[in-house]
C-alpha cells in the first residue's frame, strides 16, 4: 500500500479525525505496516501493550483463551483501531487478537501515539471522544442485557 493510501485510511478512522494531513504522514513514517494470514495472532493476552494497530484491510477477532476453549468477544474490520486502550492505561493486553482473513495493519508504537497526542490537542480530543462513544455503547449493551 502506498503512503497516500495509508494516509487516507488513517484519516478515515474516527479516532484519527483530529490529525491534519502532515501529522498523518508523519505518523505513517513513524509506524510500520504488517501483514498476517488468517489464524495468525497479532498480539496475545497478557503481553505488554506496546503498540496500537489500525486495520488497513481485513478483519480481526478478539479472543479470551481458557482451558474450556476460546471465547470470541468481538470483531473489527477496515478503518478501526485496537490496542490503544492498553497504551493509554499502561495495561497488559486483556485479550488475544487474531486475523480471520488476510490482514494488513499499521502498527503504531506507544511512543509515536503518545507523541502525537502531546503535540496535537485536537487529536487527543478525538481519541477521548472515540473512547467515550465506546463506553456509551458498552453501557447501552449492558443495560439492554440487564433488562432481559
Amino acid at each position: 500500500m502506498d503512503l497516500d493510501t495509508e494516509v487516507r485510511t488513517i484519516r478515515s478512522a474516527p479516532i484519527f479525525g483530529g490529525l491534519c494531513a502532515s501529522k498523518t504522514r508523519l505518523l505513517c513514517c513513524m509506524s510500520e505496516q504488517q501483514s498476517y494470514e488468517p489464524g495468525e495472532y497479532i498480539c496475545r493476552h497478557g503481553e505488554p501493550s506496546d503498540a496500537a494497530y489500525l486495520i488497513l484491510e481485513g478483519e480481526v477477532e478478539f479472543v479470551v483463551e481458557s482451558p474450556a476453549g476460546d471465547t470470541v468477544l468481538g470483531r473489527q474490520g477496515k478503518g478501526t483501531i485496537f490496542g490503544e486502550v492498553g497504551l493509554l492505561c499502561d495495561q497488559d493486553r486483556f485479550a488475544s487478537v487474531r486475523a480471520i482473513s488476510p490482514l494488513s495493519v499499521i502498527r503504531i508504537n506507544k511512543d509515536a501515539m503518545l507523541r502525537m497526542m502531546q503535540d496535537n490537542a485536537e487529536f487527543s480530543m478525538s481519541i477521548a471522544r472515540e473512547l467515550a462513544h465506546r463506553v456509551l455503547k458498552l453501557a447501552a449493551r449492558a443495560g439492554s442485557e440487564l433488562a432481559h
